[in-house]
């Protein structure tokens, strides 16, 4: 068994080699089913992207949120959730120094070592996120990447994989009853490097630039341009150095 940690506090269906985790979702599936791999090929994240990574060297799961009983303003805060329970999980590995980068990835020290990537299904939302495990820094993406093994994190990848998604699914399981609320609001805020950066933002329509100042009651990126307050609901944010 791939996650026996993981397995031991729900369902979780080991993958082998695979195209994405998404695709393996089944929406009939029970509330926090797992779907994960070491071996994810066409992996994909926000606005298109592809998500590569060598076998057995990254983790790649989805997480089944069923969300019949959940407002839908709630809903929305479930990318933002998924990346506080991501951080809090990889901390543990790299001495309290993970990180949210709004609105979607973790970093250690300011160099991204996961991604998490939300998508509606029928009955929920499918949480996926993949985490940089055991590269080295000739297999990293970019410049601007890490992995835990190069944080100092110790273990094989199995090991770190296994640990990671137990500690994932157990505190995003108790931050789902805090969505929407001004105390989740408050912990995402609290993790967010984002705040008190500069940043460029790639919206639908043209770019901002300027310092992010705060998170909005909805999960929106407050940023100050020098002469007024932008709520950044959807961009691609760029820490500029």
């Amino acid at each position: 068994m791939l996650f026996p940690g993981a397995a031991s506090v729900g369902t979780v269906f080991e993958l082998g080699t695979v195209g994405s985790t998404f695709d393996a979702v089944d929406e009939r599936a029970d509330h926090l089913t797992t779907w994960a791999t070491l071996d994810q090929r066409a992996g994909r994240g926000r606005l298109g992207r592809e998500w590569v990574s060598p076998a057995g060297k990254c983790l790649a799961a989805t997480i089944l949120v069923r969300t019949k009983r959940m407002r839908e303003d709630a809903i929305g805060w479930l990318p933002l959730a998924a990346g506080l329970a991501l951080a809090d999980a990889l901390g543990t590995l790299v001495a309290d120094r993970a990180s949210i980068k709004w609105p979607n990835d973790v970093l250690v020290d300011g160099r991204k070592v996961a991604g998490i990537l939300c998508e509606r299904r029928r009955t929920g939302v499918a949480v996926g996120f993949g985490v940089n495990l055991t590269l080295t820094e000739a297999e990293l993406p970019t410049a601007h990447a890490t992995s835990l093994t190069l944080e100092g994190a110790e273990g094989t990848a199995p090991v770190l994989a296994d640990a990671v998604l137990c500690h994932v699914r157990r505190s995003l399981d108790a931050l789902l009853p805090a969505l929407g609320t001004e105390a989740l609001r408050a912990a995402i805020a609290a993790e967010l490097s984002t705040i008190g950066r500069d940043v460029r933002v790639a919206l639908p329509v043209g770019e901002l630039v300027g310092r992010a100042v705060g998170l909005g009651p909805h999960g929106e990126l407050q940023v100050d341009t020098g002469d007024r307050i932008v709520d950044v609901r959807a961009g691609d944010v760029v820490h500029v150095r």
